[in-house]
């Protein structure tokens, strides 16, 4: 796992948050439902690209799709890494993607015991999330307040790149707690 330091930069914060996704293929989808209450439910990412962009595969006819479809703004995923005592939440936009190339290329092998169909079949759509905030914590790496505070940081998407968000939130100096 790189290791950024307390004193990491919003690329140090990122390269991590793709060391913490890719060490564990699983993680937690966060939806809104159409009551407003939050639907998380564990799934397995198919693929973390280089850009963050997070994929996971579902059923178009799932709750899951439905919650995307309705509310695609409304849309978090999480994942842990125990062995380095590291969590990664993500926020953004998600999309659903029927491409038929696209389902192909992100097919995983295991995935027919849920879609005997598969990638070709009607029952397997993709989720698309592009990330737009990250907030990680990384004990292994060093990327917490001192001493073991409980602030992680954060790194939210600006144009083309990435920039650190003060720790505790955009009306907090960086190093403050909760």
């Amino acid at each position: 796992m790189p290791d950024a330091g307390a004193d990491a930069d919003a690329d140090a914060v990122v390269a991590l948050a793709h060391a913490v996704l890719r060490a564990s293929p699983y993680g937690f989808l966060a939806t809104t439902g159409p009551d407003a209450a939050p639907r998380v439910r564990l799934v397995q990412h198919l693929a973390v690209d280089d850009d963050l962009r997070v994929w996971v595969g579902t059923s178009p006819r799932s709750r899951k799709a439905a919650d995307v479809a309705a509310r695609a703004e409304a849309v978090a995923y999480a994942c842990e890494d125990r062995d380095a005592f590291a969590y990664v939440s993500l926020r953004g936009e998600a999309r659903l993607v029927e491409d038929l190339d696209e389902r192909v290329a992100r097919w995983t092998p295991g995935l027919e015991t849920f879609f005997p169909g598969g990638p070709r079949g009607d029952d397997f759509v993709l989720v698309s999330l592009a990330v737009d905030r990250v907030e990680l914590m990384s004990f292994a790496a060093g990327v917490h307040p001192d001493p073991y505070g409980l602030v992680p940081a954060v790194a939210v998407r600006s144009g083309d790149g990435w920039v650190l968000e003060p720790a505790g939130g955009a009306d907090q100096p960086p190093g403050a707690g909760p």
